[in-house]
């Protein structure tokens, strides 16, 4: 007879870890969820700093190339101070 009963109270134990568990479970998935959508974000970010880095490094080098330019042809005496 206590063995039916432990049994029981077991069963019910258990049955009450698996709700628990599934809770869990859900709780996870919807961080996860979350989680997928903020990396998507971030890995949009990352893609529009690194747009913007090869942008900026472009113009830096079209400002150098620039600026020896005009060194060049002022050295030249192209550029008349007069």
């Amino acid at each position: 007879m206590q063995k039916a009963e432990k049994l029981k109270v077991s069963k019910e134990k258990l049955k009450e870890h698996i709700k628990q568990l599934q809770r869990i479970v859900k709780k996870l998935e919807k961080k996860n969820y979350y989680l997928e959508q903020k990396n998507k974000i971030l890995r949009g970010f990352v893609g529009n700093y690194e747009g913007w880095y090869k942008v900026l490094e472009g113009f830096v080098l079209i400002v150098f190339i620039f600026e020896k330019l005009i060194v060049g042809l002022y050295l030249l005496g192209l550029f008349d101070s007069n």
